[in-house]
């Protein structure tokens, strides 16, 4: 487009012209003198090649062309203003919208706690937030494909394109069926464990297994499930035993909740692109994120 003709600026006046119908009107309104207006109009009609107006008395009208066009770049300059409108949303540090991935474990008790936290600040209220949930290596590549500015999971190893920020830990707990011999118990090893099959959620995997082959303990899988209140009925009907999180939901679930012995925790981190560029709001819930003064209410205690 030579000497960018068909810039905004005079695509706006086009536009205002084609509403007014009215030389003077619209030069006033837009604060130009009327002649600079004709000639605006005219380079886009010599640009296009086409009519863009006719005259009538002191007004004019579109013709059938110039009405296809002003329908055309109404639309066009609708979509550049909601474009610019977003991008400023983001950069705002006020405002903006936060896309979050977590475990699922984290999502009965935890991020309601951690997001009734991060809103208390009056300046964080207008933060809107978009949610993803699903197992860590679901949740990873959300985060690598920029679905996700963060995701809060499970470490995962071979991942060069994430850096991993610890967050927290949830203290682990093993639960049986109701029907199991280990229910009398109050408290039970990993040793005992070992003799029962194991019921494995998919993001804890690896964990278990190093947990058990430190402790050079035979593991025993009898299944693998995506999330942990699946792996709670499971259990309830005695299909195997599980290693998980606490959370006040498997009390609606017929298991025993035990002690471990050996008291373990399965740490939670902050996932993030490593080159990813984040929005104001993204960047102010990291900072949230890494101050560890939240943690402290965020954890219930097993009963």
């Amino acid at each position: 487009m030579e000497g960018n003709r068909l810039n905004i600026k005079n695509l706006e006046a086009f536009c205002r012209l084609a509403e007014l119908e009215h030389y003077g009107k619209t030069a006033d309104e837009l604060g130009i003198a009327q002649p600079t207006l004709s000639r605006t109009i005219k380079r886009i009609e010599e640009e296009l090649g086409v009519v863009l107006f006719r005259h009538h008395g002191r007004n004019i009208h579109l013709t059938k062309i110039g009405k296809i066009y002003y329908e055309s770049v109404q639309q066009g300059l609708e979509k550049i203003a909601a474009g610019t409108k977003s991008v400023r949303d983001l950069v705002d540090p006020y405002s903006g919208s936060i896309d979050l991935g977590f475990i699922f474990t984290l999502g009965p008790e935890i991020i309601p706690q951690l997001l009734q936290q991060f809103r208390s600040d009056s300046h964080r209220r207008n933060f809107k937030f978009k949610f993803w949930q699903g197992n860590s290596p679901r949740l990873i590549e959300n985060v690598k494909n920029e679905t996700c500015d963060f995701a809060l999971c499970s470490f995962l190893k071979d991942e060069p394109e994430i850096e991993f920020i610890h967050i927290l830990d949830q203290p682990l707990v093993a639960i049986v069926a109701n029907s199991n011999p280990l229910a009398s118990k109050e408290t039970v090893s990993l040793k005992e464990l070992s003799e029962y099959s194991m019921i494995l959620s998919l993001d804890k995997t690896y964990y278990m297994e190093k947990l058990f082959e430190k402790q050079q303990l035979p593991l025993k899988i009898s299944c693998r499930v995506e999330e942990d209140q699946a792996l709670a009925g499971l259990v309830s009907i005695d299909i195997g035993v599980a290693i998980l999180p606490f959370n006040n939901l498997l009390e609606f679930h017929d298991v025993k909740v035990l002690q471990l012995e050996e008291s373990q925790s399965r740490c939670v981190y902050l996932a993030k692109k490593k080159d990813a560029l984040l929005t104001s709001a993204a960047l102010e819930f990291e900072r949230f994120l890494t101050n560890k003064e939240f943690q402290e209410k965020l954890l219930p205690e097993p009963k």
